[in-house]
């Protein structure tokens, strides 16, 4: 067949001279395409899709004279006369034509999507008067779409997101709300709303997706759906109808899901939705449909503890006693399992810390002591139902509905949203489960095989997606971690990881190509993009192997940041040459032949499995004895050194986080890093737009500083360039939250300057005061979850629940942007200090002096200690409001100015003599965090420490300074400091102190 030759199918419909001629023609060709991908390609060749486009375009409903789906489901029907019908049975044949097209594979979605058959397809879905009867079917199409998206891609192996950005655009995403809001009345609906749930879990990955989602009543909509299961279950406690008409309930129980509705989608999309946003996550607890079902849970007592006083007031006796503590009904089906604890618990408790404890940096921790089941103090916010009535149905069901129980659970557990005891049934419960899943014998249900459009085997999707959800639950939990490798996991996820690079043996035929004798007749003659196929991709069950590669290398990071003996193990079972192996990046060739699997090392690996890569071996290198001997073995520094120049900038970072290791002191790496000319690499992303690349490559240049000589501490200095460190050591980061503050204040979106920080106290947005934290590289491996100031027992009306949403998801963006502003100030602040100590630390200040300015270094370091001072509009009380030092900040200056003071005299005399940097350092010698009044007194010691005999004089003089500044007051009050290191320090610089004043 060439060019010369059209097929009779598409004259016949092209000649066509009635619109039921057309629809006939429609069906023949729906026929004759289904299931022969040769005819498929000869009709896209011959332009099938600007025909369909035509066709779908000129029948988009009108508005008048059709059916359409109403909010709450119902159909509307109104008289059609017989033309409609054949105009919207055209439209209806075209729509499977075009799935039909898309079954092909990822060559036939290069035409597609360069058409406009899908916005024109979402936009009669989302048009208020579509038929009924192309709902159904248009969800098949855009599902079939979205499966076969991630073939396509040659690198990402993640999907286009043209497809996604169309589908959850505020023009359409409306229509995913109206479907899953309809009812279970009939078969269409049901598979309408499991279509459009899948949807979500396929495409739904940007945040800004996922917020429009929540804002727009998909959210909302979702959690109705998944309490109807909940009403089919009988989970319904007794009372619950008299809490449904209550604000922010439905009125009334929805109505329960008919016994074949399947459950995993909507469990799903939620999960999808909801993670890595404790703020959308309490949106969901907090819907309609939710609370119906499982209502707030109220303490209630005894009427003889309810006493009345002569006031007339109610109060409480006091051996008042409630009757319902908190624990849900539901936990009465759960089986008993031992409570959680750790080794040390007896340790800790007799033996009490000598100093103040530093607040973990991580959300989520092993607990310390067992806790009680009725112990309900350590939560902060009451727990939902839904969690108990989820580790039910992960142990009751099997198959994709117990994974994506699983999932979702885990997700509210790790935003902080389940109470702490739940860790010990996640121990004995849910991971075992998990770990199951990852078997090959494991049982699947065969309805679940449809699950995505039979591409792979259920059992093969729900063994990809097992070690993401493990990775998720045991991720910054020591307990969680322990169960799992006790459990076997390190062992099973080495074995799996290396059988994924087994040749895959899988039979793929090759296409004939209908237009060669065309192509070699015309050779000039190039197709529009809508006439030919694009590249063939990949093969459904190779895009599984790279995700469950990916998955794997996940879960394997996540079990091994903090026990040594957890990555030796993993050294232990062979596999750490293929994670060295998952760091080679996959060819971007589209023209590479991809007709037989290719899953091997010499292969390469796309862009998500890379990163998951970098994770794995960012938490091997943690390890001394790894890092010496495993990792070097295998090789770890030539593709992370080529991974650092890689285009995608994400995989930029994550190389980047691995190269902060290899350049500690004690790596033999160190000298690789720099012969390898990494630091102009390092230097140039230390200036990119990028935040978090910056802020990974300051990291590393400060490690490979520390300890260098001094033409490798020049060399950095000199390439990041005098005018680039002079910008970011002055800038001040709390001026752009105080101007953010003032704009919500005078727009009203900010009530009150008030919020909870991560750990869920309450915080002064423009006077932040927080503990600094000893940043390990595995901290990033989360996110930071703020805790919400609504609490799940508000029965908040819609309006203000929307409202509540988007403001914390603003405030959310502000913290980390302010965030990732003083971590970019505080590193470059360390990496000066690394720079000005050890061997020729004094040559070093002399060159940062001339370099940078000494007046500049100085003024920069003085205006870092003094308070900032902002004027907020609309305040009763006061027009100004005073800024605090971000602690970061003042602990980085401090040691800065240690350093400065450990050089030669005449350096420690600029110190002295500068007009405001002793002056307001004095202000934080009573400081609330033990670093920074330990560093006051450390310039104490060093500006008063005697070097020789000829420095004596210098030092009375210093000496004299510093008691003119009140020092010795401030030493006074550290004497009784409850930090051991303060007080020794205070001693020590308290006898030099007192010894310069006799001399």
């Amino acid at each position: 067949m060439t060019r010369d030759s059209t097929p009779p199918i598409l004259l016949q419909f092209r000649n066509a001279e009635s619109l039921s001629s057309q629809v006939a023609s429609l069906r023949s060709l729906k026929n004759e395409t289904i299931g022969h991908d040769q005819r498929k390609e000869a009709l896209i060749t011959w332009g099938i899709i600007p025909i369909l486009s035509q066709i779908l375009a000129s029948r988009q409903p009108s508005g008048k004279g059709v059916a359409g789906v109403e909010l709450n489901g119902s159909v509307k029907s109104q008289g059609l006369s017989g033309a409609q019908s054949e105009e919207e049975e055209a439209c209806l044949q075209a729509i499977i034509v075009v799935g039909s097209l898309a079954q092909g594979g990822a060559a036939f979605l290069s035409p597609i999507l360069a058409s406009d058959i899908v916005p024109t397809l979402l936009t009669i879905l989302s048009s208020s008067d579509c038929p009924s009867s192309f709902c159904l079917p248009i969800l098949r199409v855009l599902n079939t779409i979205a499966d076969r998206l991630p073939l396509q891609n040659q690198q990402q192996l993640s999907g286009d997101a043209r497809l996604a950005d169309l589908l959850f655009s505020t023009e359409h995403v409306g229509c995913l709300a109206n479907i899953l809001r309809q009812e279970y009345e009939s078969y269409e609906a049901q598979a309408s709303i499991e279509l459009a749930a899948s949807l979500i879990g396929k495409l739904c990955v940007a945040e800004s997706h996922k917020a429009i989602l929540a804002d727009c009543g998909v959210l909302d909509a979702l959690g109705v759906k998944l309490a109807s299961f909940v009403v089919s279950q009988g989970f319904v406690l007794p009372g619950v109808d008299e809490h449904t008409q209550e604000p922010g309930a439905l009125g009334a129980l929805p109505s329960p899901a008919p016994p074949n509705a399947k459950i995993a989608p909507i469990l799903r999309a939620i999960a999808t939705i909801i993670e890595h946003s404790k703020w959308r996550a309490e949106h969901f607890l907090s819907s309609p449909g939710i609370l119906s079902v499982f209502p707030k849970q109220h303490s209630q007592f005894s009427p003889t503890d309810i006493r009345r006083g002569p006031w007339g007031s109610p109060y409480f006796s006091g051996s008042a006693v409630p009757v319902n503590v908190g624990i849900s009904p539901i936990d009465g089906l759960l089986p008993s399992v031992p409570l959680a604890h750790t080794t040390n618990s007896t340790s800790a408790a007799n033996f009490p810390p000598l100093g103040q404890q530093r607040p973990h940096r991580r959300h989520s921790q092993s607990l310390s002591a067992p806790v009680s089941l009725f112990d309900t103090s350590g939560s902060e916010e009451d727990e939902s139902s839904i969690v108990p009535w989820l580790l039910y149905v992960l142990r009751a069901e099997c198959g994709m509905v117990r994974l994506m129980a699983a999932r979702l659970v885990t997700v509210l557990f790790r935003l902080g949203l389940a109470k702490k005891h739940r860790s010990s049934i996640f121990s004995f419960l849910l991971i075992p489960i998990l770990l199951r899943m990852l078997e090959k014998n494991y049982h699947i249900p065969e309805e679940d095989n449809i699950a995505y459009g039979g591409l792979i085997s259920a059992a093969d999707r729900l063994r990809e997606e097992a070690p993401a959800v493990l990775a998720t639950l045991v991720i910054d939990d020591q307990e969680l971690q322990k169960h799992a490798v006790e459990g076997g996991a390190i062992k099973k996820l080495s074995q799996l990881l290396k059988e994924s690079y087994n040749p895959m043996q899988e039979s793929v035929k090759s296409m004939w190509n209908a237009d060669v004798e065309g192509n070699e007749q015309n050779p000039d003659l190039q197709p529009e993009a809508e006439c030919k196929l694009g590249p063939p991709g990949y093969s459904p069950f190779l895009c599984h192997v790279m995700r469950y590669r990916e998955n794997i290398l996940k879960a394997l990071a996540a079990l091994i940041p903090f026990k040594d003996e957890y990555r030796k193990a993993v050294c232990e079972n062979g596999v750490v040459p293929y994670i060295i192996d998952s760091l080679k990046p996959r060819s971007s060739d589209p023209q590479l032949d991809t007709s037989s699997p290719k899953n091997t090392a010499a292969d390469g690996n796309p862009t998500p499995t890379l990163l998951a890569a970098c994770g794995a071996a960012r938490m091997l290198t943690r390890s001394v004895s790894v890092l010496r001997t495993s990792l070097i073995d295998a090789g770890v520094a030539t593709p992370l050194f080529a991974l650092i120049r890689n285009e995608d900038i994400d995989v930029q970072i994550a190389a980047t986080s691995v190269i902060c290791n290899l350049a500690l002191d004690f790596s033999p790496m160190k000298e690789a890093i720099v012969s390898a000319e990494i630091i102009p690499i390092l230097c140039e992303h230390a200036h990119s737009s990028n935040t978090q690349l910056r802020i990974e490559s300051l990291w590393a240049l400060k490690h490979v500083a520390y300890n260098s000589t001094n033409d490798v501490k020049i060399k950095i200095i000199e390439t990041l360039g005098r005018e680039w460190l002079k910008e970011i050591i002055m800038q001040d980061p709390t001026i752009a939250l105080a101007k953010r503050g003032m704009e919500e204040m005078e727009s009203g979106t900010l009530m009150g300057m008030g919020r909870a920080n991560s750990a869920g106290e309450q915080v002064d947005l423009l006077n932040p005061v927080e503990d600094v934290q000893e940043r390990d590289e595995d901290s990033k491996m989360t996110d930071s979850m703020p805790t919400s100031k609504m609490s799940l027992d508000m029965f908040l009306l819609d309006a203000t629940r929307r409202r509540r949403l988007a403001l914390n998801g603003d405030l959310d963006q502000t913290t980390q942007a302010r965030q990732d502003d003083i971590v970019v100030q505080e590193q470059t602040f360390d990496l000066l200090r690394n720079v000005v100590c050890g061997p020729g630390a004094t040559e070093m200040i002399d060159y940062l002096f001339e370099k940078i300015g000494q007046e500049e270094i100085l003024d920069a370091l003085a205006d870092k200690l003094r308070s900032r001072t902002v004027q907020l509009p609309h305040r009763r009380d006061s027009g100004s409001r005073t800024l605090h030092v971000p602690t970061e900040i003042l602990v980085s200056v401090t040691f800065l100015v240690i350093h400065l003071a450990a050089g030669l005299p005449r350096h420690r005399q600029v110190l002295v003599e500068h007009p405001d940097l002793l002056r307001l350092l004095m202000k934080y010698f009573n400081h609330h965090h033990r670093d920074v009044r330990t560093n006051c007194v450390w310039v104490v010691i060093n500006l008063t420490y005697e070097d020789d005999q000829s420095d004596r004089e210098g030092c009375r003089e210093r000496a004299a300074k510093l008691r003119s500044f009140g020092a010795m007051d401030r030493l006074s009050s550290l004497e009784d400091d409850p930090d051991i290191d303060v007080r020794e320090r205070t001693k020590t610089a308290g006898h030099l102190m007192a010894s310069l004043a006799r001399a």
